[in-house]
């Protein structure tokens, strides 16, 4: 996966750009929270603090870089999560009582706000940052679980050469890709990608909360998820959670997930895609509907084109241009 091209894709909003490493600090601090910032002895010539962002909601997407060698201590983050994939170079990163490398290629850090953190950013260090509001975090972790839980505390370290970190670099590709998207529905479909990141690193990585998460929970009844189905239907083009389906279905996160797993033989994340899928494809074949496959697209909540188009040919066996050109041939 190509994330040295984030740079360039996340263009939304410089936020900052200087070679002063005390405008870096106030400005910087300014955007995550207070903290020290120094350049590394002989490397403060080449210091130049560039930070570009995409905002939505409980999430951002950031690309950060230095230029030199610098230590960095925020102590407690507080109010959010970090999720921190270096694109080039490497970071010491200290969380908590756990010390990690984070090398651009192999692995990456997560930083849980509840932790002291101390990093040292390698010279040409640049990282992909995911902003995740601890306030989501904490909210999606007691939907999942179904009941209040404690602080959720991460280990520090992710490997992303395994399963897990590759399906986490697969997820922020999409984040990245969604800041390319030129349509007022970028911000819903980053927001919504945001929440997916959250259920993702609940779910497949290590965490104080893993035992809560584990616990067997009651499926729910084909009721409750014949009424999930139909609220997904009634709601597909405005933006939701999937906890909003949950609380509009009468029951806990966990236990729609673990129902439709068995009366469906899907994902609830899947199910609402069918949705849009099916939705999407009414409206191509629409001979009074002038708007264009991506403009279609978008209004049924498929952000992503390009997934959306492949979506599309593996259920249909033909691309939304196909199916729009034959519609406007009748």
């Amino acid at each position: 996966m190509d994330l040295v091209a984030a740079e360039q894709s996340i263009v939304r909003r410089t936020l900052v750009d200087t070679r002063s490493p005390e405008e870096a600090r106030q400005e910087i601090g300014r955007i995550f929270c207070p903290h020290f910032l120094a350049p590394n002895g002989r490397h403060a010539n080449g210091f130049h603090a560039v930070h570009r962002s995409s905002r939505q909601r409980d999430y951002s997407l950031n690309v950060v870089s230095y230029g030199s060698q610098v230590d960095i201590d925020p102590g407690e983050l507080s109010n959010f999560f970090l999720l921190q994939i270096p694109v080039t170079g490497s970071a010491m990163v200290r969380c908590g009582k756990d010390s990690v490398f984070a090398e651009a290629g192999r692995s990456a850090s997560l930083l849980s706000p509840t932790l002291p953190t101390r990093m040292r950013w390698s010279d040409g260090c640049e990282k992909l940052i995911v902003l995740i509001a601890r306030e989501a975090m904490q909210r999606q972790c007691e939907q999942i679980a179904g009941r209040p839980v404690d602080k959720v505390e991460f280990a520090t370290g992710i490997d992303t050469t395994r399963d897990a970190g590759r399906q986490l670099l697969g997820h922020v590709r999409l984040m990245r890709e969604a800041t390319e998207i030129e349509s007022g529905m970028f911000g819903d479909y980053l927001a919504r990608l945001g929440e997916s990141l959250s259920m993702l690193l609940l779910m497949s990585l290590s965490h104080s909360q893993r035992p809560a998460l584990e616990a067997i929970a009651a499926p729910a009844g084909s009721v409750v998820v014949a009424s999930a189905e139909a609220w997904i239907s009634a709601n597909i083009e405005r933006s939701f959670s999937v906890a909003d389906i949950a609380e509009a279905a009468g029951t806990s996160l966990r236990s729609l997930q673990e129902g439709v797993r068995r009366q469906r033989g899907t994902t609830l994340t899947q199910m609402i895609e069918t949705v849009r899928l099916e939705r999407f494809r009414v409206a191509l074949q629409n001979p009074s509907n002038c708007s264009s496959v991506t403009e279609i697209a978008c209004l049924v909540g498929l952000g992503h084109l390009g997934r959306a188009a492949a979506a599309y040919r593996r259920r249909y066996g033909e691309s939304p241009s196909d199916t729009l050109r034959r519609t406007r041939r009748r």
